[in-house]
């Protein structure tokens, strides 16, 4: 079963309260859309610049568009490392590139641990102190360097969408007990993550998800163009549907590439995943999925009278005998999802 997200219903009042320091409310969709419009045409002229904290649009655009979609993202991905035991005995929080705290508001509200947050940029702070009280950081910090690292905590270091700024991780990175890795889904993103995952591996690190095996990605390895992201179904509240009528982006899905890794050795986990979405040929039907160094598609002949839809990002129970042909694991009846 398909599941959707949404983000925390705390943050709506407290991005309602903002917003009035703006003389704007939640219903006035225009002009919530417009700063929104405008954000995005500065990302798409300039995607190498920093955010444009310092101006007004730029405030009002990430409190009524980029945290809500961002929250459901990460709450979808929260979920998926929650099914794992990810966050297990972890203790601190390092949030690097942290914006409007986004990503760790959304990890405080199921896991409350220390969240020291890196921004360079001050007015993030300003807003996250003022009108969420919900959420209190341990600590603001415009730079972090290895001399601040807690040797006696277990840490989780977190970057969500900061790397695509960076060629690689900080090197106080590597001490961490965790890390968690969250970028665009777009090829160059997905790709350079894809690249990093083995130099985890090679750096005694150990991939909790998405891959179910720490073997070379066949993504990475067998194509030149594939590269690995999930799909988050997204709930939206209907301000922000009147909002996204006057957008050309419409969020009824959305997407990421990540990575979480632990120095911990995972569970061992008998599985799958989906990597794809279907694929509907003359004859049958394929989808992706990722168990191993190979590229290997699950694939189910029309004649069989299989109807099973299998969301993408799924982990799923493969039965003990297989006819594999090419590339394909041919089925003979529907698959179990774990």
């Amino acid at each position: 079963m398909q599941k959707t997200f949404s983000f925390p219903a705390a943050f709506e009042k407290s991005i309602s309260d903002a917003l009035c320091s703006y003389k704007l409310t939640l219903q006035d969709s225009q002009a919530l859309a417009k700063c929104v419009q405008t954000l995005s045409d500065f990302f798409i002229a300039k995607p190498d610049a920093p955010t444009p904290w310092h101006e007004r649009w730029a405030q009002i655009a990430y409190l009524c568009y980029y945290l809500p979609v961002n929250s459901a993202r990460l709450s979808g991905l929260i979920h998926e490392a929650d099914a794992r035991q990810f966050f297990q005995d972890l203790e601190h929080v390092i949030d690097f590139g942290a914006g409007l705290a986004t990503a760790s508001m959304t990890l405080h509200e199921r896991h409350p641990l220390a969240f020291q947050l890196i921004e360079r940029a001050a007015e993030p702070q300003q807003l996250i102190e003022k009108y969420f009280p919900q959420f209190k950081a341990q600590e603001w910090l415009r730079t972090f360097s290895a001399s601040r690292l807690s040797k006696d905590k277990k840490t989780l270091a977190l970057f969500s969408y900061s790397l695509t700024e960076l060629s690689d991780l900080p090197d106080w990175a590597y001490q961490c007990e965790a890390l968690m890795l969250v970028e665009p889904a777009t090829q160059q993103d997905g790709r350079k993550l894809l690249q990093l995952r083995q130099k985890l591996i090679d750096s005694g690190f150990h991939i909790w998800a998405p891959c179910t095996h720490e073997g070379p990605c066949p993504l990475l390895t067998q194509s030149k163009t594939d590269w690995c992201h999930d799909r988050i179904h997204f709930t939206s509240p209907q301000w922000f549907l009147n909002m996204e009528t006057h957008l050309p982006m419409k969020n009824r899905t959305l997407t990421a590439s990540y990575v979480l890794a632990r120095k911990t050795a995972p569970a061992a986990l008998k599985a799958a995943r989906t990597v794809g979405d279907r694929l509907r040929e003359k004859g049958k039907d394929r989808q992706m999925i990722c168990r191993g160094p190979e590229r290997e598609f699950l694939a189910w002949m029309h004649k069989t009278g299989i109807q099973q839809e299998i969301p993408r990002g799924v982990l799923i129970e493969l039965p003990d005998e297989l006819q594999k042909v090419s590339n394909e694991l041919r089925l003979a009846q529907e698959i179990k999802l774990l």
